[in-house]
């Protein structure tokens, strides 16, 4: 367990990482993040990868490297290092369909991540360059770039339609962990999330104004973490997590202290406890490292 420090009066026994965005750039994680991780795990501290992905689209260096557990697909799956599922929660594959099926009729671009692959559409490419282009005011990303971004990481496929991969899955060797959509407006997010939560059995995390995560109802990487910490026997206030976006902001009831990275959204900013530097400034690395000394890190 990390030593106590102001901001964590009862040590750290478990820390919980979100990838993208807050320790992962693209398939890049510093050197720096990766030993301090390391130095938290021969401190006694149980590593906890925290992602949307799932599981083969986890990079490798993680795969093998300090990580203890990870909790995939926003909660979805909790899998060990050797790739055994100890908690699974799939969304069944009729549902998928018909999920996929009433979303394209709206017009969303959808992906699927699956036991096995994870399916990205050629319209949520576009989709996905708008997105990032309205909420960053930023011309820095295209459909191309984009599209080689995710052609060029392993067990990642665009397609023209999810459907074949949805109906090759079985429910049993391999099944549906979870399904996204973006759409063209704002407008067109809440109305079909209405739509969605109305159903009663879907979990919608809205990651940007126009794109969103489905998973089944409950399924949240705050449930993960509870059910972490009750195998583990720690109290909330022996939990640490790290995050950037929307899918994050359901890790704050679960852990004692919420760090958000420079780069996180305003409102992930307003509910961490502290925020450290960007995901270029080695963030992440310099809390574990004051931690590990029982201090504080501030900005």
């Amino acid at each position: 367990m990390l030593p106590a420090n102001p901001q964590c009066p009862n040590g750290i026994g478990a820390a919980f990482y979100d990838l993208d965005g807050t320790i992962l750039n693209l398939e890049y994680i510093s050197p720096r993040t990766i030993a301090a991780m390391e130095n938290a795990t021969r401190a006694g501290c149980v590593n906890v990868v925290c992602t949307g992905r799932n599981f083969p689209i986890v990079p490798d260096v993680l795969k093998y490297g300090s990580m203890d557990l990870f909790i995939t697909v926003n909660g979805g799956q909790i899998i060990d290092p050797l790739g055994n599922h100890l908690l699974s929660k799939a969304i069944p594959k009729k549902t998928a369909l018909e999920l996929a099926s009433w979303l394209h009729e709206e017009g969303a671009g959808l992906n699927c991540l699956t036991s096995i692959s994870a399916y990205f559409e050629n319209r949520l490419v576009s989709y996905m360059t708008q997105a990032v282009h309205r909420v960053e005011n930023s011309d820095r990303l295209t459909d191309e770039a984009l599209s080689l971004e995710i052609t060029s990481q392993k067990n990642k496929l665009i397609v023209d339609d999810i459907t074949p991969a949805l109906e090759f899955v079985d429910d049993e060797t391999n099944f549906v962990e979870k399904m996204g959509a973006c759409f063209d407006t704002e407008e067109d997010l809440k109305r079909c999330v209405a739509q969605l939560e109305a159903r009663g059995d879907l979990q919608i995390a809205v990651v940007t104004p126009t794109e969103i995560e489905i998973t089944l109802l409950g399924v949240e990487k705050g449930s993960g973490i509870e059910w972490v910490m009750t195998q583990l026997g720690l109290d909330k206030s022996q939990l640490v997590c790290f995050g950037d976006s929307g899918n994050d902001l359901p890790m704050r009831p679960y852990v004692g202290t919420f760090v958000a990275v420079g780069n996180a959204s305003d409102e992930v900013k307003a509910i961490a406890d502290c925020v450290v530097d960007d995901i270029a400034g080695d963030g992440v690395a310099k809390w574990l490292e004051a931690a590990l000394r029982g201090e504080a890190y501030h900005l």
